[in-house]
């Protein structure tokens, strides 16, 4: 199954290491300086090491993810944080809250067509003022950083080869484990698709969803045209 992340679930955060640690710093900063008020979900929460680090930093924020085991990692590494299986569409079901989190490249997994439905669900959710911050992975990083290219790592009990391949929409990557069980190895293997969203078709899709005020920026401010990745705030 696509994009289900049922065999990287378990060793998620130690593949992501201190990125992922950066990722929950940066994401409690910007939480801090938009939310007009401390209750919030975080979409694709995976692991729930951003979950973890709102709610350490005094928010009262739900997780959301469609993974199952993601979840069950989630839950295992909480501290009684609440946890609901579900995509982004799912936080439709809240209201007034005052932010959405949507942490690495979680928009990236969701189709073109689909974007606009799944930022209406979001700007439904949030208070007058709540904001939207979410990342994606530019078309530039997934054509040409990611795109035909072939990345792998020798852990200590985990190796990993990731094959990427080109389409039309986006990139295929299959990723490979080798987990080691005393003295041999055991097979397995995710597979997941990220759609290269063009910022344009992004922002049109959050002012159709009904965002007024939307910035997007680069890694050091206004993007660069080699930019990897693009970080959007919409206010409602």
């Amino acid at each position: 199954m696509v994009n289900d992340f049922s065999v990287a679930a378990a060793f998620y955060d130690a593949l992501t290491g201190k990125a992922g640690d950066r990722w929950a710093e940066r994401t409690v900063k910007t939480v801090r300086r938009f939310a007009p008020n401390p209750r919030g979900a975080d979409v694709g929460c995976g692991t729930g090491k951003v979950t973890r680090a709102l709610s350490a930093a005094g928010f009262s924020v739900v997780g959301f993810d469609p993974s199952p085991e993601m979840l069950g990692e989630a839950t295992l590494r909480g501290s009684g944080e609440l946890y609901v299986l579900g995509g982004m569409k799912a936080v439709g079901k809240l209201n007034g809250l005052g932010f959405v989190t949507a942490v690495n490249d979680v928009v990236n997994y969701i189709r073109p067509q689909d974007l606009e439905k799944n930022f209406a669900a979001v700007h439904a959710a949030l208070a007058e003022g709540g904001a939207f911050l979410f990342d994606l992975s530019t078309p530039h990083r997934l054509r040409r950083v990611i795109g035909e290219n072939l990345f792998g790592e020798d852990l200590d009990d985990l190796t990993y080869l990731w094959f990427n391949k080109q389409k039309k929409d986006g990139v295929l990557m299959e990723v490979v484990y080798f987990l080691k069980k005393g003295d041999s190895y055991e097979k397995k293997e995710d597979v997941f698709f990220e759609y290269a969203h063009e910022s344009a078709a992004v922002v049109s899709a959050l002012r159709n969803a009904g965002f007024g005020k939307i910035s997007v920026k680069g890694k050091k401010g206004a993007p660069a045209e080699d930019e990897e990745r693009l970080f959007f705030t919409a206010v409602k």
